[in-house]
This record gives C-alpha cells, structure tokens and sequence, in this order.
C-alpha cells in the first residue's frame, strides 16, 4: 500500500470512530454485505462484533429481511441480515457457524468457476480479479453443506464478471450459466443473484434485464440509502466487512432509508 492509501485509510478510520462514537442503528431492515477475514484471529473478531450489534439489533434471516423489503414493511426496531459475496472458506469455517450459533442464516453469493477452479484459477481470481492474495474457494461439498444447514447459495456470475458490457451472449453466459450449475449441484432452485463489484454502474440495463428475467431477486451494493435501484428492480445491501470495529458498522446502519 502506497503513503497516500495508507494516509487515506488511517484518516477514514479516525474519522468513523468519531461517527460511530454516539451513532446507533436506525430502524428499518438493513442486509451487510461482507467478502473476508483480513488475516487476524478469526473467528473471535467477528463473533465479537456480532456480540456488540446484538445489543442494539435483532438478527433476523435473510429470506425473511428480502420478504419484508419487497413489501415495502417499516419495521420499528433495526433489523439485520447478512450476505457474503465470493466464497471464500471463512464462510464455512467462520461465518455461517456464528451466525447458527445466533439463530440465523446467510445468503452466500458464489462464482462456480471459482468453486471448481484449479490452482491457476485460484491464483488468477484471487491476484487479478478481487485482489484478496492467499484465499480459498469453498467446493461444491461445503455449498451443499450450508444449503442443507438451511442457508442460501446464490449467484454472482460464473467468474466475477462485470456485467456493464453489451456483449448479450457474454451476459447469458455469465448470469444464466450460473444459475444453471448451482441448481444442477444443488438440487433445488436458485432465485438470487448480486452483480460483482456491487456499484450501480458496474451494471447495465441489458444486464439487469437478463439477471430479473432468471433470478426473482437482484441485488447490488450500493445506493444503501435507497431499498431499491434500476426502477425498484434491484434490492441494495450495505458494504461491511467482519473484521471492521463495532463503531464503523454502527455508523453505517445508522441512515435512515427510504423507498
């Protein structure tokens, strides 16, 4: 990391330490979104922010939190639902146990390419795509496993692409294949999808339309502010990782949202 990103990121965490000092979470439904460990001990970091968010929200799963957005409910107390993008093994080893431990579930957004990826693969994904060095995909064993568990295996296109291209065969083959193999590993439908990168420009419209054409729900990671982008036909969830002190996520969940 170079002096100006270091500089940026000491002065972003001291600035949301300050936020976060008196920040609480707003009422209304909120889905994080993680991705990873960051290399300190694991699973303590994580199952002590759990701890700390459970003073202040209740937990809920994450089919139910997707239900009550889509009918546009207003709870009065801050809800929240977790999703994790990419697949990585932290999400066997780590997450979907804590998050059993609290009585809920998870939605875990998978590149199959990636699940059934090679050492080349895997460095290639890893090094030139999501630039998380080191890590390993779950398999096909460990997305069966957490399905039968009573999480959600979902989609996220077969390698991590960036659906913003007009190339439609290219867009049919990333969204539409995905959906194609989890359900042929898994044996039962498979009705999410996020697009990767999470931005709404990381998308298109002709991406979007093919996506809601396969999947009953899409989502993004970003607008967090909003429920809803792309005409109420994408579902936004809010960007956190595990390994982020309480009072960052805190000030995250404390916005208000809207319809």
């Amino acid at each position: 990391m170079n002096t100006y990103m270091q500089a940026r990121t000491i002065l972003r965490h001291q600035v949301l330490n300050l936020l976060g000092l008196c920040a609480r979470p707003a009422n209304g439904i909120h889905i994080l979104n993680g991705h990873r460990t960051q290399g300190e001990p694991e699973p303590e970091t994580f199952d002590r922010l759990l701890d700390r968010l459970a003073e202040n929200v209740k937990f809920i799963r994450i089919e139910e939190a997707v239900q009550m957005i889509m009918k546009h409910e207003h709870p009065d107390r801050p809800l929240v639902a977790f999703t994790f993008d990419d697949g990585f093994t932290e999400c066997y080893d780590y997450f979907a146990p804590l998050l059993e431990k609290r009585g809920v579930n998870a939605m875990f957004f998978v590149n199959p390419n990636y699940v059934e990826g090679d050492d080349a693969y895997i460095h290639h994904f890893n090094n030139d795509i999501v630039l998380t060095p080191g890590k390993q995909p779950m398999r096909w064993k460990h997305l069966v496993d957490l399905s039968a568990r009573g999480h959600i295996i979902a989609a996220h296109t077969m390698d991590h692409y960036m659906v913003n291209t007009d190339d439609e065969q290219t867009l049919h083959d990333q969204i539409d294949t995905c959906r194609r193999v989890i359900e042929e590993h898994l044996q039962k439908p498979c009705d999410y999808f996020a697009f990767p990168y999470g931005k709404l420009e990381h998308a298109n419209l002709k991406a979007i339309d093919i996506a809601c054409r396969q999947y009953k729900y899409v989502f993004s990671q970003s607008d967090y502010k909003n429920y809803f982008s792309f005409g109420g036909r994408v579902i936004n969830r809010r960007h956190f990782e595990p390994f982020w002190p309480y009072r960052h996520v805190s000030y995250f969940l404390s916005c208000n949202k809207s319809y």
